[in-house]
Formats: C-alpha cells, structure tokens, sequence
C-alpha cells in the first residue's frame, strides 16, 4: 500500500491559485464529492480500483489530498508513478485546459510513503505552517479526519496515520518550545493594527465574520485596551455566543450581517473573516464610505481564503488593506525562536515516523500470523477433540494457550521479518514450511480478502482528540487481536 500526498501551499503557490482550488472544496459537501470524482478518474485511466482511502485537508494556507494506494495489490504494477497520476487527474479536474502549464504543475507537489509521513507530521505539529507552532493547524487535521471518518473514507492506514499525526503533534507541543512565543495570524493582524495606528485603545474594531482566528484576534484587540468591537456574521447566533465569551461585551456589540456597512462609516479597524466564496467589500462601496469619514483612515484586515476584500481598495486615499499574505511576511522576522525549537521538534518527529513505517511494513506479516496462528489452532482443536471428546468447556482457551506458546518466537521473528524487507526470505520459508496459502506480493490471501478492512476496528475512527494516539496498534481477527510492534 502506498501512501500519497498530491497538494499545494503558501510556499507553492500565490493566493489567487489557492482561491481557485479553495472554491472547488469549500464545504465537507464539496470535498467529498471531489474525491470521488479523484477516485473515478483515476480508476477509468488505471483500468483498476487501485485508491483504498483518502481524506482532503484544506485550510486558508493549502489544499492537500492524501491517498492510500493499493500498488502492489493484485492488478497494480509497482513501476508505476501513482503519484503522478493522481497530481495530473487533480490539476485537469480543478483547472480543466490550463492543466498542462509548467506553472500549475510546479505549484503542486507530491509526496509518497516515506517522504509523505514526514511531511504529515510536520504539517500536523504546525512546523510546515506559515507561522511555525501556530496550533490552528492540528485543529483542522482532526475536522479533516473526522470528514473523512463521516464519508467512510478512511481504513487502516490512514486511521493510523492521523491517529500518529495527533500523538506527534502532541509531543512536539509539549517537549519543545515551539508555541512560547505568542505568534499567530490573529496575533500579528493585531500588532500590525498597532504599528498602522500606534495607541489602538481608543479605536472601534468591526469583526466581520466569526472565524476561528478572528475570535482570537478579537481577545488580543480587548487585552490591547479595545473598548468599542462590533460583530457581525451571517448566522446571528454565533455573533450573539462570541459577545457572550468577551468579558464585557453585550448584545449592543451585534450588528445585523445586513447592515454593517453603516458601521463602516465609525469603525478604525475592519477584521474580515468569513466563509464567503467572493468579495463583499468591493472599491465602489468603499468610496463613498470614505467620504462620509471625511477622509479618515481605514484599516481592513482581510484573513479569509479566499478573500472577502476586492485588493482593488487598497488605491483610496487612506483605505490600507493587508491579506493574509502580507501578514504572513510582516512576521516572518518573529520567528527565530520557534525556527530554533523546530530543530529540536523535527529530530522528534524523524523517531515518529520511523515507527509508523516500521509498522506500516510489519503488515506485510499479518496474513502468515493470522494462517498460521488458524492453522496451528485448527489443528489442536482437531486433536485434542478426539481425546476428550469435545466436551470439555475449556478447550478453547487450553488450544490458544498452546497455540501461544508454540508460535511465540516464530511469530516474533516474522513480524520483525515484516519490518525489514530483507526479511521477505522468511515469510515465504514459513510460508512454505507450513504450507499456508499466501500471496505475499499482495499481501492478501484467498481466506482473508478482508483482512485490511477489518483490521482497524470502527471505534478507532472517531474524533481525534489528544488522546488520539492511545488508538490500538492492534489487528482485529475472530475476536483476538495480534499486537504489531510490541
């Protein structure tokens, strides 16, 4: 099974690139039904349903699309390049006659197995992020995988491997340094205000929308000495719960979604993040407003992707507009200790995904376990029945009981055999010494078509919580589990 990642970010490409792509993909709706989409086309130019499992991540900062690919699996040819395949069938499906650029196809990159790992985990524990140790971006992972488990998309590898995300994460978080420093988006949006405006205690801010940066900025604007913050957003019941969590603040602060553009005509600093696919503050609304300042400076901060402010304001006299890419620039010189901490963070992720391909590679192991481990039992079962005639109510345990302790050290030394890949000479020895039925390079025997399917266990996919990474790295067969690397 191969593990694919086919995206692109802030690093690859430009916000307006990422605003086509982000558009495609708005809503859990969309995002699923692009993934099938993925998977038909891809199975018509392959001949072969070949994708397994896949899950979307998408954030203001990147759209990745992550893929479990049968590629040794029956009808699979391991020379092939999946990858590019699927980064090919993605560009044509979102860009359609413009697929074939140079441009686009250097703006998307690709990563399978081992370098795909590496760079989940980085991106889980936020060291891929525009602001290194920003901790939105774990946030979104778990959304990502609880979509994912809600369309039925995942299975046994990429329940593990978010599952390990969240645990690397975690340690990362806790063992470095990397998020001391009060740096994020919403963070610097509001030092920024500060460099634009010097003392903001006396301004009036208008959030636009109720995003999860723009609560967070909202705090820092109100430990900044704000006194005067107008919220509005289209669902009204979540602009009335923000007013409820800021100490202070009342139903007064509530401006109908419908109307606040009067508010533009007091307010000093405008915060936009909303969930809107197009611009809502457009040049010929601002012009007059402005007027109505009489001239006074204006000071729009838009943080959506994609962006809810026409740049084209930017050209009125004291109107100053920054996106989110400006943002990501200004701070880039507050940095330099968490770039420090992720030296450290990344030596810690390197032992994470070590683990994980370790045990990615010890399935290759579990067909010969689970046959051998059937055979052997069948096996005593059948003799000692004729001894005791099958009554005896404690047969079962007494056949596992010696079943484990005759297969211990074989069943040891295969799974580690499973790890290495020079191993392979074992398995097929144990395979032939005990003449199990076994198609190694598919890892998939006649008795166990569903053996992949069945191994990660429905209640191991369910909101990743902290606690995430306590998800067994058990495989679920007749009721027992067959514990990998232990």
């Amino acid at each position: 099974m191969e593990i694919i990642i086919v995206g692109l970010n802030h690093k690859s490409s430009d916000i307006i690139h990422r605003e086509e792509v982000s558009k495609k993909i708005l809503t859990k709706e969309l995002r699923n039904g692009f993934i099938l989409d993925i998977k038909r086309l891809f199975n018509e130019e392959i001949g072969k349903q070949l994708i397994q499992e896949c899950a979307v991540i998408s954030t203001c900062n990147r759209a990745e699309f992550i893929f479990a690919v049968s590629a040794n699996s029956s009808g699979g040819n391991k020379n092939t390049d999946y990858a590019l395949i699927i980064k090919n069938i993605i560009i044509k499906h979102l860009f359609g006659d413009d697929s074939g650029s140079e441009e686009l196809q250097n703006m998307f990159y690709t990563y399978k197995n081992f370098e795909a790992v590496l760079h989940f985990f980085k991106v889980a524990s936020s060291l891929d992020s525009m602001i290194i140790g920003e901790p939105q971006i774990l946030g979104q992972i778990k959304e990502s995988y609880n979509e994912a488990c809600e369309f039925k998309n995942t299975g046994l590898i990429l329940n593990k491997l978010f599952h390990k995300s969240f645990y690397c994460a975690k340690r990362v978080r806790t063992e470095t340094k990397i998020a001391a420093a009060p740096v994020s988006i919403s963070y610097a949006a509001v030092e920024l205000a500060k460099k634009i405006f010097n003392d903001i205690s006396n301004k009036k801010v208008l959030l636009l929308g109720i995003g999860e940066m723009g609560k967070i900025a909202a705090k820092h604007f109100i430990k900044q000495g704000v006194s005067e913050i107008f919220i509005t957003n289209r669902t009204r019941e979540k602009a009335v719960k923000l007013a409820e969590e800021l100490d202070g603040y009342d139903s007064k602060t509530i401006v109908d979604f419908s109307e606040y553009y009067k508010i533009l005509t007091v307010a000093d600093i405008v915060l936009c993040s909303t969930g809107a696919d197009s611009y809502i503050i457009k040049y010929e609304d601002i012009q007059p407003i402005i007027k109505m300042r009489k001239q006074r400076p204006i000071f729009f901060i838009d943080i959506s992707v994609p962006r809810n402010i026409d740049p084209e304001i930017n050209k009125i006299s004291n109107v100053y507009l920054f996106d989110i890419d400006d943002i990501g620039k200004i701070i880039e010189n507050n940095l330099d200790v968490r770039q420090q901490e992720a030296d450290f963070a990344e030596k810690l992720i390197d032992e994470e995904v070590e683990d994980f391909i370790n045990w990615k590679n010890s399935l290759n192991a579990v067909p010969i376990i689970v046959n051998l481990r059937n055979k052997v039992n069948g096996i005593l079962s059948a003799e000692l029945c004729k001894y005791i005639n099958g009554k005896d109510e404690n047969l079962e345990a007494i056949v596992n009981s010696i079943t484990n302790k005759i297969l211990h050290e074989p069943i040891t030394k295969i799974k580690r055999s499973g790890v290495d890949f020079n191993g392979l000479n074992l398995m097929e020895a144990a395979k032939i010494l005990f003449d199990l039925d076994i198609n190694l390079s598919s890892g998939t025997s006649q008795k166990n078509k569903t053996i992949e399917k069945e191994a990660f266990s429905a209640k191991d996919c369910e909101t990743g919580g902290d606690d995430a990474d306590n998800a067994t790295d058990g495989h679920f067969y007749n009721n027992k589990i067959i514990q990998l690397n232990k």
